[in-house]
């Protein structure tokens, strides 16, 4: 160190070397150019050290994590194995907060919003592991992942200011965010291994390369012994009920890194706390615009809703020539949809960009009345049309959408006239509880009970409602196991089949698929 130092220009109190000045030497903290630009180019130790003891804090439980990831959820998201993983998650999720804010001095404690997100997360992967619908699968995973990263941005970011579209757009800033950070435990890797054999913490090193090298060497070994006994390859088998071949192994890799990179990137990403805390106000624009827009708008509407009022409510007005009821609702339903879900959009987009004016809120909520009435035509329209063609899952989940659109409008309207309504919190607390109702009510239940109830009463161009029936999913199994046909009995048999082949094990539970299984067995040995 003395002869580095040595070969070094000396330098005085002045920043003089042999007299001279020397430019660029910081007299105020009596730095010289070579550390100057050492800060200003480079990490400092201080920095890397703390990079250091964020990986001794992240490592060990971020692969533990990712390895159950994988062992649970590989080719399976729809059965209890999701339940468990997902109280795993937030396991893993306040254990990392608890010690991260341990090494920053911060006091840690839950924020009610992320419980709700921990409660609603664990509710949509029970709801999951109730139903064999393949759309309430996605639609409750979606919502897991949308209500962890929600979590995540409630506990380590200040969302009390936070706007709807704040909210919102903090959301894909997180999912960019953690992208960009994909190199990170790759740099706190570096810096670890550097100050490692400073730290106690040293040890944790060595653990994380040997879970690394021990996952191809275990993938390696169990497909062996896979092969090799059959004793073995039963106990596996019933357990995890995966074909561990090659393909197999590549796929449960992939995904161990897959998750390995996004948890690790997505928390270390929102514990630099860098999504700011305040809602930029945007509201710039000269209300007179607005308003003339808006009275236009308004005026259509308005013309519009009369129209449903007297024509379609009331039956007031002769329909055009060739019009039944079912060929007038069938044609609106859909456009009406698409046009209240624009509603929604506009006028959070005029209160977001328009400057306050008492008559744009008066405006607003003229708009916001009709979209009502133009729910409530798309509503009476489906109804309408389900009466003459019976019940699907898109008309019924239709219904649902209108339903969820109508309370977020409710919200919409507090806010018009109360500034500081809370329109993010209320749409995640409103959105998680539709999906989970919609999960738990068994849409292909109530579908099939409906069309079989109104079976006698169809026409008979609609007679292929029969195979319709047959593609619905097990939770339509106690209604279907109790007709008797052609088509019921084919029913049977193919969910029976299909069961069977696919082996579900414990991991695999369902107990949709376990019921159905359970309905049809018993009949078939009758």
């Amino acid at each position: 160190m003395e002869q580095q130092n040595s070969m070094q220009p000396q330098m005085n109190m002045q920043g003089q070397e042999n007299g001279q000045y020397v430019p660029g030497y910081d007299t105020q903290s009596n730095m010289s150019p070579y550390n100057v630009q050492q800060m200003q180019f480079g990490e400092t130790q201080q920095q890397k050290e703390r990079r250091a003891e964020i990986f001794s804090i992240m490592a060990i439980p971020t692969c533990i994590y990712a390895a159950l990831y994988t062992v649970l959820l590989y080719n399976n998201y729809q059965s209890i194995a999701l339940s468990l993983f997902v109280v795993i998650t937030i396991g893993y999720c306040m254990y990392l907060k608890t010690h991260l804010y341990k090494m920053n001095q911060k006091e840690f404690h839950v924020k009610p919003m992320s419980l709700f997100c921990m409660i609603g997360m664990l509710g949509l992967a029970i709801c999951t592991a109730s139903t064999g619908n393949e759309w309430i699968w996605m639609l409750n995973e979606a919502g897991i992942v949308c209500l962890l990263i929600c979590m995540l941005l409630f506990e380590f970011c200040n969302t009390k200011k936070w706007t709807l579209a704040k909210g919102v757009g903090s959301i894909f800033v997180a999912i960019g965010g953690a992208i960009s950070y994909i190199g990170e435990p790759f740099s706190d890797l570096s810096c670890f291994r550097k100050f490692k054999k400073k730290k106690e913490t040293g040890k944790a090193g060595y653990i994380v390369i040997g879970v690394l090298i021990s996952i191809p060497v275990l993938a390696i070994v169990v497909a062996l012994l896979y092969q090799a006994d059959a004793v073995f390859a039963n106990l596996f088998g019933s357990l995890f009920s995966i074909d561990f071949h090659f393909g197999t192994w590549v796929g449960m890799v992939f995904m161990f890194g897959y998750a390995l990179l996004a948890a690790y990137c997505g928390i270390r990403f929102l514990a630099s706390e860098k999504i700011s805390a305040e809602s930029k106000d945007m509201r710039h624009f000269e209300p007179m615009i607005a308003n003339t827009i808006l009275v236009l708008i308004s005026i259509v509407y308005a013309a519009f809703s009369f129209i449903q009022i007297f024509s379609l409510f009331l039956g007031k007005m002769r329909l055009p020539d060739g019009y039944t009821y079912a060929r007038y609702a069938r044609e609106g339903f859909f456009q009406l949809l698409f046009v209240c879900m624009i509603n929604v959009g506009l006028v959070l987009l005029f209160m977001g960009l328009f400057r306050e004016n008492h008559f744009k809120k008066i405006l607003l909520t003229v708009i916001c009345g009709c979209t009502y009435i133009m729910i409530a035509s798309s509503a009476f329209r489906m109804c309408l049309y389900i009466r003459h063609y019976n019940l699907t899952f898109l008309r019924l989940f239709v219904l649902w959408m209108l339903a969820v659109i109508g309370i977020l409008l409710t919200g919409i309207l507090v806010q018009i006239y109360v500034n500081k309504f809370p329109m993010f919190r209320y749409t995640i607390v409103v959105v998680t509880v539709c999906v989970f109702a919609l999960g738990v009510a068994h849409p292909d239940y109530w579908i099939a009970k409906y069309d079989v109830a109104h079976m006698n009463h169809m026409r008979e161009e609609n007679a292929i409602d029969y195979n319709y029936l047959q593609t619905l999913s097990t939770d339509a199994a106690p209604v279907i196991a109790t007709q008797n046909g052609e088509w019921a009995e084919k029913y049977g048999k193919y969910v029976v089949q299909t069961l069977e082949e696919e082996k579900e094990g414990l991991r695999e539970y369902n107990f949709s698929h376990a019921k159905a299984k359970a309905l049809f067995t018993e009949q078939k040995t009758r």
